[in-house]
C-alpha cells in the first residue's frame, strides 16, 4: 500500500534537505519522462519556501527530459487543479531554482547540490557515473524514487552492501546514504481492488509485474473475493 501523497512528498523533501545541509551531494536517479518533472516541481516549490537552501543548485541532466519540459510548459490545461491554479500566477514548469545540466564536464562539483539524472536504475550513463563518484563520501546521498528490477545496481544498493562494483570492475566503498521513497505511478492493492469493485468483472488476468509480486497480488485478491462470495452466499 502506498504512503499518502503528502507523507511521501514531505519525506522526500526533508531527506533532500538533510543531505545538502550536511554538505553533501544528493543524487536522484530517475526516468526522463513523468516522474522527473513531478519531482522538479516539488523541489522548486520547497526551495521557494526555504531561503536557506536557495544557494544550493538543483540540476536535471537529461536531454530527453529537457525536450519534454517544453511540452509540460505548453499543455498546462492537461495538468491537475493544483498546477493549473499555480499557472494563474506563473508557469510552474518555468523553474526558478532548477537548471539543465548539459554535460558532466559543465558541472562544478565543488559543494552541495541536487542532481537528477537518468537512467533510474543506475545501469549506466550519468546517474551511474555520479553515483560511483559520490558513494564513498558519507555526506552524500542517493534517493531512489522509482521501481528497480532485480540485477540492477539500484536494486542492489537497497540491500545495504558495504561495497559496490564499479563499471570497470573495481570495488568501491558505499558510505553514502541510500533511501527509497517511491513515487510509482502504479496502483497499490487498495486502488486495484477498488477499481475491480467498480467494474465487477467475471475474470481477472494479471499480465504485468514480477512473478512473486503477482503471486502475492493474486493470493490477496482471491482471499478478498472468496470472502465476499461466501458472505453473499450466506446472506442469500
Amino acid at each position: 500500500v502506498h504512503e499518502p501523497r503528502r507523507v511521501r512528498e514531505s519525506r522526500f523533501t526533508q531527506k533532500v534537505a538533510q543531505i545538502v545541509r550536511r554538505g553533501g551531494r544528493c543524487l536522484l536517479p530517475v526516468f526522463a519522462l513523468g516522474r522527473a518533472q513531478e519531482l522538479l516541481l516539488i523541489l522548486d516549490e520547497f526551495w521557494e519556501a526555504h531561503p536557506d537552501l536557495q544557494h544550493v543548485p538543483i540540476y536535471y541532466a537529461s536531454a530527453l527530459a529537457k525536450r519534454c519540459m517544453s511540452v509540460y510548459q505548453t499543455y498546462i490545461n492537461m495538468m491537475n487543479d493544483s498546477v493549473r491554479r499555480r499557472y494563474d500566477v506563473s508557469n510552474p514548469f518555468a523553474f526558478k531554482y532548477v537548471s539543465n545540466l548539459r554535460s558532466v564536464e559543465q558541472f562544478n562539483d565543488s559543494g552541495p547540490a541536487v542532481v537528477m539524472a537518468s537512467p533510474g536504475m543506475l545501469q549506466s550513463g550519468l546517474s551511474r557515473e555520479l553515483f560511483e563518484r559520490w558513494c564513498p563520501d558519507k555526506r552524500n546521498g542517493t534517493i531512489l524514487c522509482g521501481y528497480s528490477v532485480e540485477g540492477t545496481l539500484a536494486k542492489h544498493i537497497l540491500t545495504e552492501p558495504s561495497t559496490i562494483t564499479r563499471s570497470d570492475g573495481k570495488e568501491l566503498p558505499l558510505r553514502s546514504s541510500v533511501d527509497y521513497i517511491t513515487f510509482s505511478a502504479h496502483s497499490d492493492f487498495v486502488q486495484t481492488s477498488s477499481f475491480i469493485d467498480a467494474l465487477k468483472p467475471s475474470n481477472i488476468v494479471l499480465v504485468h509485474g514480477q512473478v512473486d509480486e503477482m503471486g502475492r497480488l493474486r493470493a490477496a485478491l482471491e482471499a478478498k473475493y472468496a470472502k465476499s462470495a461466501s458472505m453473499a452466499a450466506a446472506a442469500a
